[in-house]
């Protein structure tokens, strides 16, 4: 079988510590955010910046993910996979680029820019993303029960 190469590999695990991080430490920066749209102060947070920064993180390395899998591809699609679960690969692996590189940007306009429309926008990606990764993970784990592929292995270490 092949496997994704060995920076693909780093690259996917530290983007998914990442997104767990956002998602865990996403409350004081929410709360910030809807205090300084009806123009109050705000306790000022280490995870404020912290989120920020780890956001723009994300955003070059799916950037940087993207690159290496255009230009050095990934390994193929088992060939006894149905056309369809295919097909939904695609679909849930180039929605997660655009995610990773949509979260970000609109996360950065509703901070810096105080924008309630980009807030908004913000947030319903961050929703779509949970049921995307809930996609993913229910995949794979079916590919590995169920059809006994082992296709998880293809972005494990060894």
């Amino acid at each position: 079988m092949e496997k994704y190469s060995n920076l693909q590999i780093w690259l996917h695990w530290i983007v998914f510590v990442l997104i767990i991080s956002q998602y865990l430490f996403h409350e004081p920066i929410a709360e910030a955010f809807d205090l300084r749209l009806e123009g109050k102060d705000f306790a000022q947070s280490v995870l404020i910046p912290l989120h920020l920064v780890c956001g723009g993180v994300i955003f070059l390395l799916a950037v940087m993910r993207l690159w290496i899998r255009v230009t050095e591809g990934v390994p193929p699609y088992p060939k006894e996979g149905a056309a369809l679960m295919k097909y939904m690969s695609m679909v849930v692996h180039w929605s997660f680029y655009g995610f990773l590189m949509l979260l970000p940007i609109t996360g950065g306009a509703a901070w810096f820019q105080l924008s309630e429309g980009a807030g908004n926008a913000h947030e319903i990606l961050r929703g779509l993303l949970i049921v995307f990764i809930l996609l993913h993970v229910s995949a794979s784990i079916f590919q590995y029960i169920a059809l006994k592929t082992n296709l998880f292995w293809r972005m494990w270490w060894g």
